[in-house]
C-alpha cells in the first residue's frame, strides 16, 4: 500500500493546523481575559489577508506587508473593543453574540465594497519557493515557514504569559478581574491590550494565508466554526491544549479529505460532541 498520499495530507495538515492555531490563540486570549465570545474574530483574519494583499501590491515587500497587516488589524480590533465590545462586557452572553455577529456581517459586506466579490492572491516570495524532502515528499518552503512560525509562536506565548510583567497581569485579569482591579491592575487597559494582541494574531494568520489560498468573502464563516471547535475541545483556559488540538484538527481534517471527503466536517463535529459529552471542560481544560 502506497502511504505517500497520506504523508502528503499529513504534512499539509501540519501547516493548516498551524494557521488554525494562530486564529484560535487570538480567540482564546480574548475569551479568556475579556470573557466575550467574539464571533467576528475570523472576520479580522480575512481582513488581515486583504490588507496583506493591498500592501504587497503597492510595495512588493512581503515583510512590510505582513507587519502592516498585523498592526492595522490589531488597530481595528482596538477600535472595536473601545466602541462596541466595552459596552457589552457585563451584559448576557446573547448580547455579546449578537453584537459580534453583527460586526462580522458588517465586516463581510465592507470587504466586498472595498476589495470586491472576487478572490485575492499574492505569489509566494522567491526566497521561499522550492521545498525540502520529508519521507520522499516535497514540503514547500513556505509551508515549512508557517509550521515553524506556529511552533515558535506557541513557545513565545508561553514564555510571555509566564515570564513577563505584562503576561502575569494578563493572567491575573484572566483569573480574577475584580481582585486584579483591587490590586491596582488597570483591567480596562488590559482588555484593550488583549484585544489588540488577539486581533493582530488573526491578521497575522490571514496575511500568511493569502500566498497559499485564494481569499474571498465567506471564508470567515468556515474559519470561525473551526476555531470555536478547537477552543472548546481544547478547553477554554488552555493555550497548550489549543495548540495541540489545532495541529490534530489540521492533520485529521486533511486525511479525511483524502479518505471520506464528503464527511470531513461532519466527523469533526461528531468527535467534538463526543469529547464534550464525556469531558465538558474540554481535553485540557480545568474543572
Amino acid at each position: 500500500m502506497d502511504l505517500t498520499p497520506f504523508l502528503v495530507q499529513a504534512l499539509t495538515g501540519l501547516y493548516k493546523g498551524s494557521l488554525y492555531w494562530i486564529l484560535a490563540l487570538g480567540l482564546i486570549l480574548i475569551f479568556g481575559v475579556v470573557r466575550v465570545i467574539n464571533f467576528a474574530h475570523a472576520a479580522f483574519y480575512v481582513t488581515g489577508s486583504y490588507i496583506m494583499y493591498t500592501f504587497y501590491n503597492h510595495t512588493g515587500n512581503f515583510i512590510i506587508s505582513l507587519i502592516m497587516a498585523m498592526v492595522l488589524t490589531g488597530a481595528l480590533g482596538v477600535a472595536l473593543e473601545v466602541t462596541v465590545i466595552r459596552r457589552v462586557y457585563k451584559l448576557e452572553t446573547i448580547y455579546q453574540l449578537l453584537a459580534t455577529f453583527g460586526i462580522a456581517l458588517i465586516a463581510n459586506e465592507a470587504q466586498k465594497l472595498i476589495w470586491g466579490k472576487g478572490v485575492v492572491y499574492i505569489p509566494i516570495p522567491e526566497t521561499l519557493k522550492g521545498g525540502v524532502s520529508v519521507g520522499g515528499v516535497i514540503l514547500n518552503h513556505y509551508m515549512t515557514l508557517i509550521i515553524v512560525a506556529g511552533f515558535l509562536l506557541f513557545i513565545a506565548t508561553i514564555l510571555f504569559m509566564n515570564n513577563t510583567v505584562t503576561g502575569l497581569r494578563i493572567r491575573a485579569v484572566w483569573r480574577d478581574p475584580v481582585m486584579s482591579e483591587a490590586l491596582g491592575i488597570n483591567t480596562k487597559l488590559t482588555y484593550t491590550l488583549v484585544f489588540f494582541i488577539g486581533t493582530a494574531l488573526a491578521g497575522l494568520g490571514g496575511a500568511l494565508t493569502v500566498p497559499l489560498i485564494s481569499v474571498g468573502p465567506g471564508l470567515a464563516d468556515y474559519l470561525i466554526v473551526t476555531a470555536f471547535i478547537i477552543v472548546v475541545v481544547a478547553g477554554l483556559g488552555s493555550i497548550t491544549g489549543a495548540y495541540i488540538v489545532s495541529i490534530l484538527v489540521g492533520v485529521f481534517s486533511s486525511i479525511l479529505v483524502l479518505t471520506i471527503p464528503e464527511l470531513d466536517i461532519v466527523v469533526l463535529y461528531m468527535i467534538a460532541a463526543l469529547i464534550l459529552l464525556f469531558r465538558p471542560q474540554g481535553l485540557f481544560g480545568e474543572r
